[in-house]
């Protein structure tokens, strides 16, 4: 038992921005949690529409707890650093306003925590994420156990791709936090802040259940990634070079160089400038533009076999 009472196993941190439409769906799967000991965090970066009014009721309901903080409009990542700060809980998991939790849940968060013997070196478990009929984001899980431990860092190595649902130690994140603010931008790559954690050696426990259910909405940031980063490139930049720097060999330099020096040359930059912007030579710069060249073209050729062998299914019935 904690001797202090005012403290909670999970924060569940919704940052939210006029999402008065949608967020009652995360608010009814909040209620039917079967595990009971957390809070919600709801951090408004600076709503217009009747967000404000809508939790305020929420909290009236008694349900759940429930705290509402809101903020000048910042971008998701100054809602994240103001959550970091601000968090009750032991552990603090990100659900988004357009997003919704499976009713155990919190329940299977905390049963896969409790696996670690060991828990330093850990940062925190993760579950998967799945579209509301079913299908698991980033795909059918790959690895023999139900579990794998890596760092955020290494999820290629361990084929765990997709976003996933994850859950860090608040200690940990304070370790390593804030994610740096831009001015003139409202979004930086949370990313960094996990590659930096990664970078620091800690782990995860990634676990093989859905947990976690999502859309990608029209007006939300993931189907707008490219034109995010393009909008936010002081912030986008920053994320893709500690990444870069990050990396243990130089084909792995080349790898996530290339999708940096595609995205600078859509923002106009030309070669000897997006070396200067990663610190890099501008012979590795042209390994990078090459790879990323080579790269499209395989998936090009892939996706044109698919449909050869889609046409021949089709002439043969």
């Amino acid at each position: 038992m904690r001797a202090d009472l005012s403290k909670k196993m999970i924060t569940v941190f919704t940052p939210t921005y006029n999402r008065a439409y949608i967020i009652g769906k995360l608010y009814e799967s909040l209620k039917r949690q079967t595990f009971k000991d957390f809070e919600w965090l709801v951090i408004d970066d600076g709503s217009v529409d009747n967000t404000e009014n809508l939790i305020q009721g929420f909290i009236l309901e008694n349900e759940i707890e429930i705290r509402y903080i809101k903020k000048d409009n910042g971008g998701q990542h100054t809602a994240l650093n103001k959550a970091i700060e601000c968090a009750k809980g032991h552990l603090l998991m990100i659900v988004d306003s357009d997003d919704y939790l499976t009713d155990t849940a919190l329940e299977r968060i905390l049963y896969w925590e409790n696996t670690i013997a060991e828990k330093e070196g850990y940062a925190g478990i993760s579950g998967l994420r799945a579209f509301p009929w079913g299908d698991t984001i980033g795909g059918k899980w790959k690895q023999k156990e139900n579990y794998v431990d890596a760092t955020n860092l290494e999820r290629k190595k361990y084929r765990l791709r997709g976003d996933k649902a994850e859950a860090y130690y608040t200690n940990v994140l304070r370790q390593y936090y804030p994610i740096p603010v831009f001015a003139g931008e409202n979004d930086v790559e949370k990313g960094v802040l996990w590659n930096r954690i990664a970078n620091g050696g800690y782990k995860l426990r990634w676990f093989n259940e859905r947990i976690y259910i999502c859309e990608y909405l029209d007006d939300g940031m993931s189907k707008n990634i490219v034109a995010n980063h393009l909008k936010n490139f002081q912030g986008y930049t920053c994320w893709r070079r500690e990444l870069i720097d990050m990396q243990k060999s130089y084909w792995g330099v080349i790898r996530e160089l290339s999708e940096f020096t595609y995205k600078a040359r859509l923002k106009g930059y030309n070669t000897c400038q997006v070396g200067e912007l990663v610190d890099r030579k501008l012979l590795t710069v042209c390994f990078a533009k090459i790879y990323y060249k080579l790269h499209q073209l395989k998936i090009m050729v892939k996706r044109g076999s698919l449909q050869i062998v889609s046409h021949l299914k089709l002439d043969r019935k």
